[in-house]
């Protein structure tokens, strides 16, 4: 009886500890790592437990991430032996030795889910999310404060997440939880249509405004690719992710002509993507000049290249020649983890704490080899989740997609709540692959 109930609660609290994870990442780093630490303490809790057993077999995709994460040791013991005694010999050491909670994480992941995980869970707790942060970015947007007394930010909302505009960023990963919820489920399945339907058009208009309202123009962009997605390989349920797209649509279409400062917000977006793309233009060049008189706020838009300075509205573009010119300095190997910030001031002016692409970071931080490991990761990942017959892996494998997509700009992929996030839904859908039953 002891055992049976010790067994019971493990199952409750493993559940529960996983399915917290978006209310984690609402509350900020500080839940996160001890959402993190308390999973990793609980699976082993429980593979230490003689009943449960200690057979472990790894797959292709275990040893991969086993490999990318000794390279990280790997390379900062090499960097350690090269670099001259300061703060980045140290700092290098410490984050690469403390970075391997997420290789803990990951296992403790996949063995928790291989025995314990009710996705269902999962599913209702990432949709409560969505509705909660969606609701309260339309009462903030409505009473120019949220329900928690942050105030609104113009032209974007960023609801429960205080001073950080990252409430679009939330709703794009999350989302399409709500909709996969109502329509693969069989206690949703079953509801009936004239109740199941206005829910699934409420909540897509909620989601919708509460999306075009957080003002974060590249989730957003990202989410229509990923209904996309979803109206690609979700076949049966195309008429449904076809109403929700017309249904962002209208609603971004509503908010820009009703708002002047929304409609120039999203407007700004194409000035910012031509700029991004062009950013060598002859009529953004400025003299040198003309540069010192710039003010501190100005230079941070400026791009020096081939002995050149241009002028640029996207900021971006400035990061990502920064993250190509540092990846040149240490073109196999990288610099180390999280080196970006001391490597680049060191061969060009105006650099940031990382690229914003998680591409450039990898490449500047841990060079041709770790980029290598990850793009053979992630493309063998895609390849099974996207021929696998299992519809409820859909929703993970879309959004981790639109976690890693090449082209978008990015916070840095080595930060607390970017790491959690990609190491968790690749831990998800590695389990579910391998789970022939899933609940």
């Amino acid at each position: 009886m002891l055992n049976k109930l010790i067994y019971n609660n493990n199952h409750l609290l493993s559940n529960l500890l996983i399915s917290f994870f978006p209310i984690s990442f609402i509350l900020g780093n500080l839940a996160i790592n001890l959402n993190i630490i308390l999973i990793i303490l609980l699976s082993l809790l429980i593979f230490f437990d003689k009943k449960e057993g200690l057979n472990i077999n790894l797959i292709f995709f275990d040893k991969i991430i086993v490999i990318f994460f000794f390279y990280i040791i790997f390379l900062a013991i090499i960097k350690y032996i090269q670099l001259p005694e300061g703060d980045q010999r140290s700092q290098l050491i410490i984050k690469s030795f403390s970075y391997l909670r997420y290789l803990f994480f990951y296992f403790a992941l996949r063995f928790l889910l291989k025995n314990y995980f009710n996705l269902k869970l999962f599913f209702l707790t990432c949709s409560a999310c969505v509705i909660f942060v969606s609701l309260d970015i339309i009462f903030q947007y409505s009473f120019n404060k949220d329900i928690f007394g942050f105030e609104a930010v113009p032209r974007r909302m960023s609801g429960p997440f205080g001073n950080e505009l990252i409430a679009g960023s939330f709703l794009s990963r999350f989302s399409l939880f709500v909709f996969f919820l109502f329509l693969n489920f069989q206690n949703f399945k079953g509801m009936q249509l004239k109740i199941k339907i206005p829910l699934f058009f409420i909540f897509s208009f909620i989601i919708s405004i509460g999306l075009v309202l957080a003002g974060n123009r590249i989730p957003f962009l990202i989410f229509i690719v990923m209904i996309f997605l979803c109206f690609t390989l979700a076949k049966n349920f195309r008429p449904y992710f076809f109403s929700l797209l017309l249904i962002i649509l209208f609603s971004i279409a509503s908010f820009m002509h009703y708002d002047d400062g929304i409609r120039k917000h999203y407007a700004a977006f194409q000035t910012k993507i031509i700029s991004l793309l062009q950013p060598f233009s002859e009529d953004k060049k400025i003299e040198q000049k003309d540069f010192q008189n710039l003010t501190t706020a100005e230079k941070k838009y400026t791009i020096h290249y081939d002995g050149d300075i241009f002028f640029t509205p996207s900021v971006h573009a400035k990061e990502f020649i920064s993250g190509f010119k540092t990846w040149n300095e240490n073109k196999i190997l990288g610099g180390g983890l999280k080196s970006f910030r001391f490597n680049c001031p060191k061969i060009y002016v105006n650099c940031n704490n990382h690229p914003h692409n998680y591409y450039l970071e990898v490449l500047s931080d841990l060079g041709i080899v770790g980029f290598f490991i990850i793009i053979t990761l992630l493309t063998y990942l895609f390849y099974k989740t996207f021929f696998s017959k299992k519809i409820v892996i859909i929703p993970f494998s879309i959004i981790l997609f639109g976690e890693v997509f090449p082209l978008k700009t990015t916070g840095s992929f080595f930060s607390t709540s970017n790491s959690a996030f990609i190491f968790l839904f690749i831990s998800l859908i590695i389990s579910m692959l391998n789970r022939k039953n899933l609940k």
